[in-house]
């Protein structure tokens, strides 16, 4: 090619040289020519180089493989040595299959069931063969031996409950007075290592615990002295041996079955191991209720005249920092309303805009510091951009200004405040251009605790001196009761002592909760927490006493330690959502005793897990299969208790929490009339009447025989209530009238588990502090003691309810008030699962905004309008129509106070608030501290303040 070029070359140049006029022609078919050669050589470079490059890649893999000699033939003897090798190998891997199949078979006792955990245990006494050549996916079809024993074990565990179904049909069907259900067999059944039986309300736990103590003892499975019956509680406890006496009284030595209370099992351990039975503190006898949190109280009084330090730290933290903030990423909920501003109640009074200046105003107080909360700036500065300027705190006597800036220790706002730091800014720059003093705090400086002492630096520089007076009478929001406090820290004891946690544990536990909670807050708590442990232990070692944490704690110890031998072989538990850590402890350390390990079966049902403030952990539940090797999760869901309709509402409510374990409840109660019913009342006074009412109605039917017992020759009638001073103070009088056809008595919602009724008066479910759901929060500081915190809101008190709705055999009647429905009531009337019926004033509706507070006909300056119950959480109103405004129900009319009311006094109109100063829009008054729960009784001051002023003139 390029010779062909050059040649060409030659014969364009003669042409050029001898062309003549021609040769500007010439020349330019020289350049075309030219560049179609240049062109036409690269482009077979290009070619070239393709072609190369394909041939590197490929090449040897299709043309080498053309050319590539044929493999050599195979000696036919070498090929049918290897055959022969192969056969040898997977005919011995098939023998020592055979023989591992036969040992294994040779191990496992006939007609039983084979546990989960004998797979590891077979495998480590029996190691599987091993193929020369192949894996044991290749050799056998499976992943792995443990999938291979697996699936073998759960084949025969099939083929074995459905023989006993068959075989034992007459015990099953008869050891109960209902035959046990396909569940409850299964539950009997199953011997698998650890076993969770999650069970409905009413589904027969009891029941399935009898029944499989008696399968066991009719199997031979165990003998009467190796089994161990748990209970939370003495009356649980008690019922379950009682019933195994009866049920099975025919077994020879079933009175040597044991059946008792964890504690007095520990004390039974304790004893053995040490030789010696130790004596129960007498303060936390369970005869004596709440004796433990008086000595917590007692406590705190000793170390407070002993000791100085205490003493202030203790009145400091009561008065000021007792209560929480909350995070600071996260927007608070106001919890009052005056002169216009929604938010929070000082100790002076005032309402504040966040927990953290009631805080700071608190401590202020409580200081003697003299302070004006948001007066107007002493410059005006309203403008077309900017209103009037009201500061935070304004300190007269030190001619301080005071800002407290919602800003983390980067200096950034929370996300829903917007526009937040321009002005911060423009309040700096206000300062400045003025010349005013300001001084700043921070949340973060408040959280991390840097912030309250530079206030009071600041404040001493400038002549203002700090005085603590915690006795100072308080006209706004009175301390938290001393009670409450030391309740706090006698709960927080359980969990620290139950969770086995130690000093460095909890500071570890404080390190952590402190990033995004009250860090100075939490250090206090925990500093007098430690103190008052302190004296508690000191007093138990001078009686020589144990508490309860300590009979489980120790027992624990000495069955790990090999102190005490344990017999048993079958141990079940009851109520097991209602165990602590120290209890799943103990069982475990019994259980590993035994070799094979014993048989743990424990029932429960998470959705009834309502004893947190006794120690107890939900988490054991919902995370049994982490805390329990080879562990099987079995469920109860059919119920002989509560009708359908009540099943499915309960159950939807309960699990409106995504942490609860999720199950579907069927019943075998046939009742389809309206399981649920609910009224509504202007007062709880009234109340009580209609109950009355109720209960000589059911009277006079069950009398004309028109309704009956289920069972007995009595209707029972439970009445059930939050609080213990909810019981009707009628009681032994309704008692005695209606007691020959009606079985009439009161129990706390809590007292309620475990137990049933024909029919279920739930009374006062109200929104309020003492209401239903109860808002007397945990303090957070108990999640410094709690493994894992419950973050969906009243998540106990929910399942709390659910007990309560789920005693009913037959109906359920929810009492509340149209001022203040709780919250859980009117959850239910949105979703339409009830129609609160009002007995007297206007049908609920619910807040179309919040949709947890009820509209109420309420007068403003502007006339009537409807607004949420939930006010000043909740600012919804809608104005009335005529329509509305012309029949509507009038108002409930406040109570007068009688002059001679004080405050302190018991309020003389609902007998359970106490009486308060407060400050309203029209001057200072004297209220019931259940106003928020319908109690409108009050007195204005001002006309006894203008009275008395004008006498001392």
């Amino acid at each position: 090619m390029i010779e062909g070029i050059l040649a060409w070359q030659v014969i364009i140049f003669v042409s050029i040289a001898l062309g003549g006029r021609k040769r500007g022609w010439i020349v330019g078919f020289w350049v075309v020519w030219t560049l179609l050669q240049v062109f036409a050589l690269w482009l077979s470079v290009i070619q070239f180089g393709t072609i190369w490059l394909a041939w590197s890649i490929f090449g040897s893999k299709t043309s080498g493989a053309a050319v590539a000699p044929p493999p050599p033939k195979l000696d036919p003897a070498v090929e049918a040595e290897r055959l022969a090798k192969q056969k040898r190998e997977d005919d011995e891997f098939k023998e020592a299959h055979r023989q591992w199949n036969s040992q294994l078979s040779g191990a496992l006792p006939a007609g039983r069931w084979i546990p989960n955990g004998s797979v590891r245990r077979l495998l480590a006494k029996y190691p599987a063969p091993k193929h020369a050549c192949k894996t044991w996916k290749q050799a056998v079809g499976d992943t792995s031996p443990e999938e291979t024993l697996q699936k073998k074990f759960d084949k025969r565990n099939a083929r074995h409950l459905a023989l006993q179904k068959i075989v034992r049909k007459e015990f099953f069907d008869t050891v109960e007075k209902n035959p046990l259900t396909d569940e409850q067999i299964h539950a009997c059944v199953c011997m698998d290592d650890a076993v969770m039986v999650v069970a409905a309300a009413g589904s027969g736990k009891t029941s399935t615990m009898v029944a499989k103590t008696g399968y066991v003892l009719h199997e031979g499975l165990a003998t009467p002295e190796q089994i161990l019956l748990l209970a939370f509680n003495r009356a649980t406890a008690d019922e379950v041996g009682q019933r195994i006496a009866e049920q099975l009284k025919g077994v020879p030595g079933v009175e040597k079955v044991r059946s008792g209370t964890f504690h007095a099992f520990g004390i039974d351990v304790i004893g053995k191991a040490t030789g010696k039975k130790p004596s129960l503190a007498p303060w936390v006898d369970p005869s004596n209720p709440g004796a433990d949190v008086r000595e917590v109280g007692e406590i705190i009084r000793m170390l407070s005249e002993q000791d100085k330090t205490f003493k202030r730290d203790w009145d400091l933290f009561r008065t000021v920092y007792a209560r929480d903030v909350g995070r600071w990423d996260q927007p608070d909920e106001p919890e009052a309303y005056a002169n216009g501003v929604r938010g929070f109640r000082t100790a002076r009074g005032e309402v504040v805009k966040s927990k953290e200046e009631r805080t700071i105003a608190d401590w202020l107080f409580y200081n003697g510091v003299n302070y004006d909360y948001e007066r107007p700036y002493e410059h005006e500065t309203a403008d077309h951009q900017h209103r009037q300027y009201f500061p935070d705190f304004y300190y007269p006597d030190a001619k301080l200004y005071h800002e407290h800036f919602a800003l983390n220790e980067k200096g950034q706002a929370p996300k829903h405040f917007q526009d937040y730091l321009s002005g911060v800014r423009w309040k700096r720059a206000l300062h400045v251009e003025k010349g005013t003093a300001l001084f700043e705090t921070t949340s973060h400086g408040l959280l991390t605790g840097e912030a309250i002492p530079a206030l009071e630096q600041v404040l001493i520089e400038r002549g203002v001196q700090p005085t603590f007076d915690p006795s100072k009478e308080v006209t706004g929001l009175p301390p938290v009761h001393e009670q409450d406090l030391a309740r706090s820290f006698r709960v927080f004891q359980q969990h620290v002592k139950n969770n086995g946690l130690t000093h460095q544990d909890l500071l570890t536990a404080l390190t952590v909760q402190s990033k995004d909670g009250f860090g100075a807050r939490l250090r206090m708590y925990l500093s007098i927490y430690e103190r008052i442990a302190g004296e508690w232990e000191r007093r138990l070692q001078r009686g020589n006493f144990i508490d309860f944490e300590d009979m489980l704690i120790l027992a624990a110890g000495h069955v790990e330690s090999g102190a005490y031998k344990s017999p048993y072989t079958l141990i079940l538990a009851d109520e097991f959502q209602d165990s602590s850590r120290a209890r799943i402890r103990l069982l475990k350390a019994l259980a590993a005793q035994s070799d094979p390990p014993a048989h743990l079966c424990v029932v429960g049902d998470d959705w009834q897990g309502i004893n947190r403030y006794a120690g107890s952990d939900i988490t054991v539940m919902t995370e049994f299969e982490k805390t329990f090797d080879h562990a099987t999760r079995l469920s109860l869901s059919t119920t002989f208790r509560c009708p359908q309709d009540l099943c499915d509402v309960s159950s939807q409510f309960v699990q409106a929490n995504p942490a609860q374990i999720k199950k579907k409840v069927k019943t075998t109660n046939p009742l389809t009339k309206t399981p649920m019913l609910a009224y509504g009342f202007a007062d709880q006074d009234s109340i009580a009447g209609y109950v009355e009412k109720q209960l000589a109605h059911m009277h006079e039917l069950a009398a004309n025989g028109k309704l009956t017992p289920a069972k007995g020759p009595h209707i029972t009638v439970m009445l059930l209530g939050r609080y213990r001073d909810d019981k009707p103070t009628a009681l032994e009088s309704w008692q005695r009238r209606f007691g020959d056809t009606l079985k009439i008595e009161f129990r706390t919602a809590h007292g309620s588990k475990g137990l049933e009724a024909e029919y279920v008066f739930v009374l006062n479910v109200v929104e309020g502090t003492r209401g239903f759901p109860s808002q007397i929060q945990d303090d957070p500081a108990l999640q410094l003691a709690m493994p894992a915190p419950d973050p969906f809101p009243f998540a106990e008190e929910r399942r709390l309810f659910y007990v309560a709705m789920t005693r009913a055999r037959k109906q359920v009647r929810l009492y509340t008030t149209l001022g203040q429905p709780s919250r859980f009531l009117v959850e239910l009337a949105k979703k339409e699962h009830i129609k609160i019926e009002p007995i007297d004033g206007e049908a609920l509706e619910p807040c179309p905004e919040c949709g947890r507070g009820v509209l109420q006909l309420r007068s403003g300056p502007y006339g009537d309008f409807h607004g949420c119950s939930r006010f000043p959480a909740c600012t919804f109103k809608r104005k009335v129509d005529q329509v509305t405004a012309t029949t509507a129900q009038p108002r409930p009319r406040a109570q007068k106070l009688p002059t001679s009311t004080k405050a302190g006094d018991q309020c003389p109109a609902c007998k359970r608030g106490v009486i308060q100063s407060r400050n309203g829009r029209h001057g200072p008054f004297l209220g019931c501290s259940r106003f928020q729960e319908g109690c409108k009784a009050s007195r204005n001051l001002s006309a006894t303040l203008g009275q008395a002023a004008k006498e001392t003139r």
